[in-house]
């Protein structure tokens, strides 16, 4: 694999997150995205460089995955274990999070029909996001993209489909609850149009057993 000369295609940081430091640059002549794992100085080297090296593999590999079933996601240009650095497409777009209220009520059913339909393909080639929120979603104006993979993983287990799907809907509830009990339906109606009623049905009432544990816990928290 090619080495690139970090400083000058990586360019501008954007964003700084716990995990990983983010770039816009360039890569072979493409608008592009840097993710840069970095060093946790409170963690054991060894362990540090072990663990961001296997969560760039694993992100890349997700990224593959779901791309080559035809899932919006950004495509995988490049990435190196070594600089736990991925490089990926620039989507050009806002997080749906972002423009939420802007959005006529039809526009919205048609968004979250959508978010349903991609959730659910996602799972139906048994890739969990793990963060499956308004703020890992860009609106292109045209499609639905489906960006940051980094705590994704494959599993076809209905816990795991439900606990994004709970993911979803709790973002809504958190920063756009007034229409959280209009879309809810448009999202298993969407998911429910690509996996199948049958599932779709088995993980909202499995994510409303989910909901019901946290409360339990939060309940018992009170009372400690």
């Amino acid at each position: 694999m090619a080495k690139i000369d970090l400083e000058i295609n990586i360019g501008k940081l954007i964003s700084k997150g716990a995990e990983a430091n983010i770039y816009i640059g360039k890569f072979l002549g493409y608008k592009a995205i840097f993710k840069k794992r970095t060093p946790k100085p409170y963690r054991n080297l060894k362990f540090d460089l072990n663990l961001r090296v296997r969560r760039t593999i694993n992100e890349a590999k997700m990224l593959h995955y779901a791309r080559r079933e035809g899932i919006p996601v950004p495509t995988l240009f490049y990435f190196d274990i070594k600089e736990t650095l991925i490089v990926m497409e620039f989507i050009e777009g806002s997080l749906l999070s972002l423009t939420i209220k802007d959005l006529s009520i039809n526009v919205l059913k048609e968004m979250f029909l959508r978010a349903g339909e991609i959730m659910a393909k996602l799972h139906s080639n048994q890739i969990v996001h793990g963060d499956f929120t308004t703020s890992n979603i860009i609106n292109t104006g045209k499609e639905l993209v489906v960006i940051d993979f980094g705590l994704s993983k494959k599993s076809p287990e209905l816990e795991e489909h439900a606990i994004d799907m709970h993911l979803l809907l709790r973002s809504l509830e958190s920063t756009h609850y007034n229409i959280v009990d209009y879309v809810r339906d448009y999202i298993i109606e969407g998911y429910g149009n690509i996996i199948g009623v049958n599932y779709s049905k088995k993980v909202y009432e499995r994510m409303l057993e989910i909901r019901r544990r946290g409360r339990y816990v939060k309940e018992r928290r009170k009372k400690v």
